[in-house]
């Protein structure tokens, strides 16, 4: 597990979808992309209503809005790059499986599109329905859980499967 953490082993884990790795790896990964995540999503949650800018009070240039706005800008270059780092993790476990590595990306997009859907949804209301982020959300949560399932939990396939 050490030579996991040492500087070659996050290149092997997180720059290319080449290899394959064991459930406890995949594990191991999953939950060092998610801690960043979550801790860069948790600031986000805190400083996000700073980013209101009154012009009435604070003139033209508000630097806590500011501010908060470079953050969003570093936050969603880290979000980014989490999810590329989840996906060659996973595109790994999903060869170790005897599965196409593509598979790793659909949880991924499916949450950029939720999130996309949830964004524009209120915007026009009279062409999106309600619904339709709800049945969205619903597919995507079945795909993480579906993900989950098959990278987290199913033992590697027999030599002889793997495609």
């Amino acid at each position: 597990m050490a030579a996991l953490l040492s500087g070659d082993g996050f290149r092997f884990l997180f720059r290319t979808d080449k290899g394959v790795v064991s459930r406890d790896v995949w594990w191991l990964g999953t939950a060092m992309t998610g801690a960043v995540a979550f801790v860069t999503t948790a600031i986000w949650l805190v400083i996000a209503p700073m980013a209101t800018s009154d012009l009435s009070r604070r003139g033209l240039i508000d630097p806590m809005a500011l501010t908060v706005y470079v953050y969003l800008m570093l936050y969603a270059f880290i979000v980014l790059l989490c999810g590329v780092c989840w996906y060659n993790l996973s595109a790994k476990r999903f060869r170790d499986l005897g599965r196409p590595p593509g598979l790793a990306g659909l949880p991924l997009v499916m949450a950029l599109f939720s999130g996309a859907l949830h964004w524009v949804q209120p915007r026009i209301a009279e062409t999106v329905p309600g619904w339709t982020v709800v049945v969205l959300d619903i597919g995507t949560l079945i795909v993480i859980l579906w993900s989950i399932y098959e990278l987290g939990f199913k033992p590697a396939a027999e030599p002889e499967q793997i495609v």
